[in-house]
């Protein structure tokens, strides 16, 4: 399903930028760490750190706005 739909879109679609981009709406809500670490059922709060730290929301939206517009 995911192959499928990066096919119509060409937006990459796997688990992981799935997750990556769930962490960084949740950073985005305001929402803190540990429970973004916690709703996203990562083991360590470094995990979740990583995945907030390594992208803002800015750069999801100019990542995906291209197909957007």
């Amino acid at each position: 399903m995911l192959r499928r739909l990066e096919k119509r879109t060409g937006i990459t679609c796997n688990p992981h930028t799935f997750r990556r981009t769930f962490a960084c709406l949740l950073r985005k809500a305001g929402l803190d760490t540990m429970t973004i670490k916690d709703l996203g059922r990562w083991e360590s709060i470094e995990m979740a750190q990583r995945y907030t730290r390594s992208i803002t929301f800015q750069d999801c939206m100019r990542m995906y706005k291209e197909v957007v517009d």
